[in-house]
């Protein structure tokens, strides 16, 4: 009869935690369904959103934990949290980035002429982007020597300590404020003295911007971020307060990426020393006053698209040409008007659409998707 009763009370015993843990799976089950949904509402891309989230039992306790950068995300993971443990029930350890161990100081400006942005904390992880010489980031977490960090339009991804200097909102405000050039040169070099034969202090590259300090001659007196100081020819830049585009705007675009014909290929490259496809329209587009998303999918959704006719006579210099399936876009190119466009893989180069052209790709005709008009 004893026997019998003990075997009865682990009977229990054991059906009691066989449906704990499957009200405990269904639970996370749950969590993970509704929590894709929330990322597909708030964080749709992960290349511009941080959003990286976990429910699970530590030593009997629920714990919610991960990160991101979205508010309201975070505010829809707590109250799906909320209502399923009950709110109180469990450890919240979520964190919205910029993480606060980073105090005030969660900006940068980009030091080096071409700053590189990884996949992951390591120099062997895939590029995935590259940020310019001067120009601003928000800093996110860091992580040994390297930061998370996001470039002023949304991308993220990680960068070395020796690439920037830290600064708070006042210090990037200082230096935005001050007199500024825009190098126009596509790979200048800044010189220790008014010299091309004086020793280099750094190279800069299309679209980097430098604080000005005076002039000397047929030279610039700049200021890199970091303090260094140095010349740059007044043929290589140009002061903020006169960079407008002069002319029309669509040849001054086909005018700067021409100057490219030739640069070389590079995988997540976005400078005028090295670029992928979009990292190449992106860069020209800049150089005119004109802001671009990072990928080509990204700048697939800019813009008024063009039905071209048979023989692309209403396409204009300037507009977007964009390849691929119809489930996914895979490379950009920019219109030199009509059949012709310039675009870059493998290097800068032409190709048209013309069959009894040199230049036809009968590879891109086939996949061309879309036509995309940014400019007015």
């Amino acid at each position: 009869m004893k026997r019998n009763k003990i075997t009865g009370i682990l009977f229990f015993l054991v059906v009691l935690i066989l449906l704990s843990c499957q009200s405990n799976q269904q639970i996370i089950q749950q969590f993970n369904t509704r929590t894709k949904q929330i990322q597909q509402q708030y964080a749709p891309d992960l290349s511009l959103n941080v959003f990286s989230v976990n429910l699970k039992k530590e030593q009997g306790n629920w714990v919610l934990t991960g990160e991101t950068t979205v508010p309201e995300a975070e505010k829809a993971v707590v109250a799906l949290t909320d209502s399923l443990l009950g709110s109180g029930k469990y450890e919240n350890r979520l964190i919205r980035l910029p993480h606060p161990a980073l105090g005030d100081s969660i900006y940068a400006i980009v030091t080096v002429s071409v700053a590189h942005l990884r996949e992951h904390p390591a120099h062997a992880a895939q590029m995935v982007d590259q940020y310019i010489l001067g120009r601003t980031l928000r800093l996110l977490k860091n992580k040994g020597g390297w930061y998370l960090v996001q470039t002023d339009y949304g991308y993220i991804g990680w960068m070395r300590r020796e690439s920037f200097v830290r600064v708070d909102k006042a210090g990037v405000e200082a230096w935005k404020s001050a007199p500024r050039v825009r190098v126009t040169a596509l790979f200048p070099l800044i010189y220790s003295r008014p010299s091309t034969a004086a020793e280099p202090v750094s190279d800069a590259v299309l679209n980097t911007l430098l604080r000005v300090e005076g002039t000397s001659g047929h030279w610039f007196r700049v200021a890199l971020p970091d303090g260094r100081k140095g010349y740059l020819r007044r043929a290589d830049a140009v002061p903020l307060k006169e960079d407008v585009v002069r002319g029309d705007l669509r040849q001054a675009i086909v005018r700067t990426a021409r100057r490219m014909m030739g640069i070389p290929y590079l995988w997540g490259g976005n400078s005028s020393k090295a670029n992928d496809c979009s990292g190449f329209t992106q860069t020209v587009f800049k150089a005119n006053h004109i802001d671009l998303p990072r990928d080509a999918r990204q700048q697939a959704l800019v813009g008024d698209e063009v039905v071209p006719d048979s023989t692309f006579s209403n396409v204009l210099p300037g507009d977007l040409l964009f390849f691929g399936s119809k489930e996914k876009i895979v490379h950009v190119g920019i219109s030199l008007g009509g059949t012709e466009y310039i675009h870059q893989s493998g290097m800068v180069h032409l190709n048209g659409f013309d069959p009894r052209s040199e230049r036809f790709s009968p590879y891109r005709r086939k996949t061309l998707q879309k036509i995309m008009r940014v400019l007015p």
